[in-house]
């Protein structure tokens, strides 16, 4: 039989917010199985440390610059029709996505689904899909405060019989508060994390007797900020263990291009487009809720690997766990006040660009561990479709995980690329990434980035300008020029001599 995919993805989840990495504060034991008992990517990062971006990747198997959707406030028009979960859907599999989206910018996002301006609010009530070449779907939107419900998950709060809109400050104040932190009144069962799971396991339940192979994305939004939690997650925290992250060093951005000082002072200037730059920021507004923070943070973490636990539990019940392949990633990370910033994008650090990659499946892949060979979300839709069994289209990029998933292989390539293109013409970063150095160059200065990731792993030292570093520099630099040329799409067969 094919096997069932089960894709989960997270929103802003740093790569060592895990308990199997040692950090305090995290208790995420499904998470540590899937660690355990499959495969755990050590060294996996995002195509781009936005969000829109990332995920266009993992619809379509394309990075930014190929996809288009280079940055968030991007609708990508026309569209792309050639997806992954539409070519699974060519090859026989059904195909479903719940939970966030966020492949067009948030203002077009419901009517890019229902195909209306303002689609009436019973329209929920017999939609789910298709979308974007998936047959089923179930939608939500926005980030824990940050968010007037919508959709499909607007219905589930109103037939909950509660006064949903308490607990959501839009609805009253018209915006919400970028620095609230701690604990969230909203009752667990009412949380998107919990909705998420609830909607999967209602599918993995009506399609456990079919003999058709099915491929299903959920989609949570946590962890990212605003930073709260409901309980009793957020108290279940131990704060006192937690571990913050150095903060600004003084002088630490002076040898590097002008966008880290402006992200430091929140002053973009002539780099600001007219929209803002998606970025991390300095933000000393949150240095005294530093810690909390981090505890709201270990409590969405925690609380998401529990209701993650639920759908293993009912993969293992319904008897589709060994034939089901499970991955679990998320779109970037989070500077959590590293280097004195907050968010994710610009600032070329393992804080936002290295995220959690974990894949598992009892009967389909061994028992691997951790590894430390490279590897990147855009490779997630070309490994898919090996192990169903399926030829990749033309157009796709990123690189086959599966001889590693299967234990034939240490490493499938020997080096990764991040593409960072908040803006449309002001700012253009592109990350190259080893298995011990890491290479930022911009398209519009000389001036760059080199750190050895083995003795500096925190990046504080810049190697570009160093002159023993030279010929390192110089090599890695031609191995971008080689990597640019593989990623191409592959192309058409020439089949005459003109």
């Amino acid at each position: 039989m094919r096997p069932n995919i089960l894709l989960i993805t997270s929103d802003q989840h740093r790569a060592d917010h895990l308990s199997c990495m040692g950090t305090p504060g995290f208790n995420t034991p499904n998470f540590d199985r899937m660690a355990r008992e499959g495969a755990h990517f050590n060294r996996a990062y995002t195509p781009c440390p936005i969000c829109t971006p990332c995920r266009m990747s993992l619809l379509t198997g394309q990075y930014p610059s190929r996809h288009g959707a280079y940055s968030i406030g991007v609708s990508v028009d026309p569209f792309p029709t050639t997806t992954l979960p539409s070519v699974l859907n060519d090859a026989g599999y059904h195909t479903a996505l719940f939970g966030k989206h966020h492949f067009v910018r948030r203002d077009d996002e419901l009517e890019h689904i229902s195909g209306m301006k303002k689609p009436p609010a019973d329209f929920w009530k017999t939609w789910n899909g298709p979308y974007a070449g998936f047959q089923e779907f179930q939608a939500n939107t926005g980030h824990t405060i940050n968010n007037i419900p919508e959709a499909h998950y607007r219905l589930f709060l109103e037939a909950s019989g509660q006064d949903y809109k308490q607990w959501f400050p839009q609805y009253r104040e018209g915006e919400y508060n970028y620095y609230q932190t701690g604990a969230w009144g909203i009752p667990p069962e009412l949380h998107d994390s919990s909705w998420v799971a609830r909607v999967t396991n209602d599918y993995l339940h009506r399609h456990a007797e079919d003999e058709q192979p099915w491929f299903c994305w959920a989609s949570f939004q946590d962890p990212h900020e605003p930073f709260v939690c409901p309980e009793p997650w957020y108290s279940a925290v131990d704060k006192d263990k937690l571990q913050t992250y150095e903060g600004y060093r003084e002088g630490e951005f002076d040898d590097r291009h002008e966008i880290y000082r402006r992200m430091h002072t929140r002053d973009f200037g002539p780099l600001n487009d007219g929209n803002g730059i998606p970025s991390s920021f300095g933000e000393p507004e949150r240095n005294p809720m530093l810690r909390e923070s981090l505890q709201a943070t270990a409590g969405m973490v925690n609380f998401l690997d529990d209701r993650i636990g639920a759908i293993f539990r009912t993969l293992e019940e319904t008897g589709q766990l060994e034939n089901t392949l499970v991955v679990y990633t998320s779109d970037h990370g989070e500077m959590h006040g590293h280097h004195g910033l907050w968010g994710k994008g610009c600032a070329a650090y393992e804080d936002s660009q290295r995220i959690p990659l974990l894949a598992w499946g009892p009967g389909l892949i061994p028992a691997t561990g951790k590894t430390e060979a490279l590897a990147n979300v855009v490779d997630l839709p070309r490994t898919f479709l090996h192990f169903a069994g399926v030829k990749p289209p033309i157009g796709l990029q990123g690189c086959d995980l599966s001889p590693l998933l299967k234990g034939d292989k240490d490493s499938v390539q020997d080096a990764v690329l991040i593409e960072l293109r908040p803006t449309h013409s002001t700012l253009y970063q592109t990350t190259l990434v080893t298995a011990t150095h890491k290479l930022v160059v911009y398209r519009d200065t000389d001036e760059g980035e080199l750190y050895d990731l083995v003795t500096d792993p925190s990046q504080y030292r810049n190697l570009w300008s160093d002159v023993a570093a030279r010929e390192l520099r110089d090599n890695l630099m031609r191995r971008l020029v080689r990597f640019n040329m593989e990623r191409e799409p592959e192309a058409p067969p020439r089949v005459s001599f003109a």
